[in-house]
């Protein structure tokens, strides 16, 4: 018995779909990125460069026009973050920028904003997150105006798996408001940028070395204290 038409179709998308889905591991200097290629929504193919993972999209943005009040846009994306061996993750900053304009007397506001957070891979319940904060945007009339905004996590605490990775989140939102005939709201984001900082983490030799070190200069501090 053949199964109905609907359910071939569906299967048929199914294994499109999933053949379509892929995870992608990017490489950076000290890190590595991981991400799933069909969940990356408006944000876009990223680029890693160093220990920087960033997207510049084409299609991020919103628009309000002739006091249709507010519109609104967002996306989210994660990804995994892990160091490579021997580096240990101290931090990670979120930069990111765009274009906005406001024409007409009832071009209320435009406004960015999102927030950036991570939990350790290893134990969820660590997790930290911080709000994306912007430039003003509240420049009128044209040429389009830029803005940027900023964000940062620190990961060097002892909460923080030494060595471990993280799951790193970045939401964003977009809004735009007119509240008359003859204007227009408009914002876009051009690049979102997450830099991340990673240390070498010490040798069991070099601990030893150092604790030696130290050994040696506070035995000669004793001497010398001893002799005078």
């Amino acid at each position: 018995m053949k199964p109905p038409v609907s359910f071939a179709y569906a299967a048929l998308f199914l294994v499109a779909h999933t053949a379509s889905a892929a995870t992608v591991t990017l490489s950076g200097n000290s890190v590595d990125f991981t991400y799933d290629d069909a969940l990356v929504s408006l944000f876009g193919t990223p680029t890693v460069l160093d220990d920087t993972i960033y997207f510049t999209p084409a299609d991020f943005d919103v628009t309000s026009l002739n006091g249709a009040g507010l519109s609104f846009t967002n996306a989210l994306v994660n990804i995994s973050v892990a160091p490579k061996a021997g580096f240990d993750l101290d931090s990670v900053t979120l930069f990111e920028r765009g274009t906005y304009l406001l024409l007409g007397p009832g071009a209320k506001w435009v406004e960015a904003s999102g927030l950036v957070s991570a939990f350790d891979l290893a134990d969820p319940g660590v997790f930290s997150s911080a709000t994306l904060v912007s430039t003003p945007t509240t420049t009128t009339g044209l040429p389009p105006n830029y803005w940027d905004a900023t964000a940062g996590i620190s990961l060097d605490t002892a909460t923080w798996q030494a060595g471990g990775g993280i799951n790193l989140t970045i939401e964003n939102f977009l809004i735009a408001s007119t509240v008359a005939p003859g204007s227009m709201a408009y914002m876009d984001k051009a690049y979102i940028g997450a830099s991340f900082v990673a240390s070498p983490v010490p040798e069991p030799d070099d601990y030893l070395l150092m604790l030696a070190s130290i050994g040696l200069i506070g035995f000669v501090v004793a001497h010398r204290s001893n002799g005078q």
